[in-house]
């Protein structure tokens, strides 16, 4: 799963004008087993047709059939949730993309796709390198959304051969540690590459704990500040497994820079700053073109409310926040912006002021 995927998804879908049949935005998780989590959707799929009623009840049925088939007939072995995306009547429209990360079940029915959820897995789940280094070799792996899209190789060339036969063993090791340091470098040069590349702000380092302390000793400063964690152990249950750790290790760190970003926003609303809060300001700010980032609760109460400020944010290529569990966002509304700058009618008109409890600002 490429991040360019799920980013092409999101732009499509805020295109996707609205008609007289129904969207289903459906999303599906396996945690257990494919037939359990078939059915808990079946069971939602039936909850949610007793409310429908006529031509959207027909179509509906019909973009049921046709998310069934696909289950059926293009689940990939290690697919752990699915979003769907399906439309009949006269403006057809059907999308699907598979992770290898869980996901809420649920299905919304509106006259719009629903993109929230897809926002949140992005944010939750984006991009890192994962470093799995060995005196042998170094795995370099970029992953997105609980998968691996890149994959490189290195491996030390061979020396043991040539002790007795063309160098001494002191001319050997002194050889050796000079290749090991070459080894390193060229593995950060790699590493320092591919992240320059595609924008990744996040680095784990996990292999035998000699080689994980080399190589983290010798990144330079600027990948240093990147660096999430280290693992200092040969895995041995697996990729899978060491992928399931990482993924855990960036899922906290997200969290935590999710709670900073709330209190730079916190720090701009009381100082009358850059940042305001609540639902209506941060929409004039989005639509106004002076908003830097959306920083939303993932508990948002206003439901379509959420839906309205991400799609807008979306258009406007805003960044997009998600947070989860921040008692300081829910005091401030549960949802506000960063600026770029702060407009004149702004600094001269009404001030947001920072309240104990939840309001509009």
């Amino acid at each position: 799963m490429k991040v360019n995927s799920i980013k092409a998804l999101i732009r499509k879908l805020v295109e996707v004008e609205p008609s007289k049949s129904p969207m289903l935005s459906c999303f599906v998780t396996f945690d257990s087993s494919r037939g359990e989590g078939l059915a808990k959707l079946d069971f939602e799929f039936q909850m949610v047709s007793r409310k429908l009623a006529g031509t959207w009840y027909e179509d509906f049925q019909k973009a049921r059939t046709s998310i069934n088939d696909y289950l059926k007939q293009n689940l990939k072995a290690d697919t752990q949730s699915v979003v769907i995306y399906a439309r009949a009547g006269k403006d057809p429209f059907f999308e699907a993309l598979q992770f290898k990360v869980p996901l809420l079940t649920e299905i919304i029915v509106d006259s719009l796709s629903h993109i929230y959820p897809l926002i949140e897995l992005k944010d939750n789940y984006h991009r890192f390198v994962i470093v799995i280094t060995t005196e042998a070799e170094a795995q370099i792996l970029e992953t997105t959304i609980g998968s691996v899209t890149e994959e490189i190789m290195t491996a030390r060339p061979e020396l043991r051969n040539r002790i007795g036969r063309e160098w001494t063993r002191e001319h050997y090791r002194n050889h050796k540690h000079e290749r090991e340091q070459q080894f390193i470098k060229e593995k950060i040069k790699i590493v320092e590459d591919l992240m320059k590349r595609r924008g990744h702000n996040h680095l784990i380092v996990a292999g035998s704990p000699k080689m994980v302390s080399r190589l983290t000793d010798a990144l330079p400063h600027h990948l240093k500040n990147k660096l999430l964690s280290t693992m200092a152990n040969n895995p041995t249950n697996g990729l899978g497994a060491l992928l399931r750790n990482c993924i855990l290790e960036f899922s906290t760190a997200e969290n935590l820079e999710s709670h900073d970003r709330v209190k730079i926003l916190e720090s701009a609303v009381l100082s009358n700053g850059l940042g305001l809060t609540g639902f209506e300001p941060t929409k004039d700010a989005i639509t106004g073109g002076y908003a830097d980032m959306l920083i939303i609760d993932q508990d948002f109460s206003d439901f379509d409310g959420r839906e309205e400020l991400v799609r807008l944010a979306t258009k406007f290529n805003i960044q997009i926040e998600t947070v989860n569990d921040s008692p300081t966002l829910k005091r401030l509304g549960g949802v506000g912006c960063l600026l770029r700058y702060q407009p004149n009618f702004l600094k001269t008109g009404t001030k947001y002021v920072y309240r104990d409890s939840p309001s509009k600002y």
